[in-house]
């Protein structure tokens, strides 16, 4: 769990646009569809502007909250505690996608209408 709470984490801080009150805007309704270093893929739908579901790439589902705090996307997963993270420069749209450095190497990113699984 902890792997999940880590990548849920990080693939949020990706999506802390400079719009600063419109920062999830574009996740409501969506999907953020991740592909780790490893090949794994793992899946964020945001339903609401309170709720996610993650679906990891074991194909387990975990359900989460997220809140804008300022600048920044806070998520709750699961029991872990809740996680804030820093704003990057775009909010994220529909079509749109990218790559993350990380600790364990480049992850891609990719935002697709709807729910993805």
């Amino acid at each position: 769990m902890k792997k999940l709470a880590i990548a849920v984490a990080f693939a949020v801080s990706t999506f802390a646009g400079a719009a600063y009150a419109n920062v999830g805007a574009g996740l409501v309704g969506n999907t953020v569809t991740l592909t780790g270093a490893d090949g794994g893929v793992m899946k964020i739908y945001y339903p609401d502007a309170s709720n996610i579901v993650v679906k990891g790439a074991d194909g387990a589902e975990v359900a989460g909250t997220w809140r804008v705090d300022g600048n920044k996307i806070c998520t709750t997963v699961g029991s872990n505690p809740e996680n804030c993270t820093d704003a990057v420069d775009e909010a994220p749209t529909v079509g749109a996608s990218g790559t993350i450095e990380g600790e364990q190497g480049a992850v891609q990113w990719a935002v697709s209408e709807g729910k993805g699984f």
